[in-house]
């Protein structure tokens, strides 16, 4: 059984897919197997990875109709035989230190999950100086830690959100999956995976780099743009909202309010994301009164009776107000 399990779903990166599975070979901890997810990609990645397992015994290679990120991540987290997983997008480098020094940490602190920092690079490999990380240092956190420190970051909040920075204990996986059919789909994990972590060991050491390309999903305008992003609000709503954390929840559910008010934003030329539009509307009713079932305020009770006869009902209640 390897120690690592290093999963890279593939997708249309034919330019860069050498470059990221030669710096997973490269690891000075040679422990792994390396699980390249073909996902059904319609250029020249499936020969790449075929090719690269015949070079390599550690590689094994999937090769799938094409379901999406998650999905792809997910057929690597069925299959994985090792103690712990990480991942790494086919478009990014690991530097060839970093799995080693993840586990030595791992190994000092007995830690569930241990994140390593990034670093934003070109196409070229060269660093970028913004957003800086270089404010991030070694440390030991709980679940309660991580949250306080997201919510204090902006653009930086990503070392703690995204997956591919990351060393897990295989464990935090036997019911976790990444949300299918979802953009950001890492906020929507987040929650679920924080919740069974006891120690969370945090690296200052970039060994992680984030190539930034015009062709990214990540590249693709503001998290504001996508109804993703109210979902996953209202999803970390209930969540802190069963934490006992009335605060938090509340101004999680009415920034999704907010972002949902913001109606031209969105793709709604489809009754299906018209129909995702609405259940969207509906959950902020049902999060204000799960919040109104906690606390017994009235003003939660009528938000939520607001919410539930309409979005542009309740956003002239809270303009009559001010």
């Amino acid at each position: 059984m390897a120690e690592i399990s290093v999963i890279i779903p593939v997708y249309k990166v034919e330019r860069y897919l050498d470059a990221c599975v030669a710096s997973v070979t490269a690891q000075t901890f040679p422990d792994l197997e390396i699980i390249l997810v073909d996902d059904g990609s319609p250029d020249n990645c499936p020969e790449l990875c075929d090719a690269w397992a015949r070079k390599d015994p550690r590689i094994r290679v999937v090769h799938r109709n094409n379901g999406g990120l998650s999905a792809a991540r997910n057929s690597g987290i069925e299959i994985a035989a090792g103690k712990f997983l990480a991942f790494v997008d086919a478009d990014d480098t690991l530097d060839h230190d970093v799995l080693r020094r993840a586990v030595e940490a791992q190994r000092q602190h007995d830690a569930d999950l241990v994140i390593f920092n990034l670093q934003y690079v070109d196409e070229n490999g060269t660093p970028m100086p913004k957003p800086d990380f270089t404010g991030f240092r070694d440390e030991l956190l709980d679940e309660n830690d991580v949250w306080q420190r997201y919510f204090a970051l902006a653009e930086q909040r990503i070392y703690y959100v995204v997956a591919w920075n990351k060393l897990y204990r295989r464990e935090l996986f036997r019911t976790l999956r990444y949300a299918e059919g979802k953009r950001y789909e890492d906020q929507f994990l987040m929650p679920g995976l924080l919740a069974q972590c006891r120690t969370i060991a945090c690296l200052a050491y970039p060994g992680y780099h984030y190539v930034q390309r015009g062709g990214s999903i990540m590249a693709q305008g503001s998290s504001r743009n996508y109804l993703d992003r109210s979902e996953f609000l209202l999803e970390w709503c209930d969540y802190f909202a069963q934490k006992g954390d009335v605060l938090r929840a509340e101004g999680l559910l009415n920034d999704a309010i907010q972002n949902l008010s913001e109606k031209d934003r969105f793709d709604l030329s489809t009754p299906a994301q018209q129909a995702r539009y609405r259940q969207a509307c509906r959950g902020c009713a049902r999060g204000y009164r799960q919040l109104a079932r906690r606390t017994g305020q009235r003003s939660m009770w009528l938000r939520a009776a607001l919410l539930r006869l309409s979005l542009p009902l309740y956003l002239k209640f809270l303009h009559s107000r001010q």
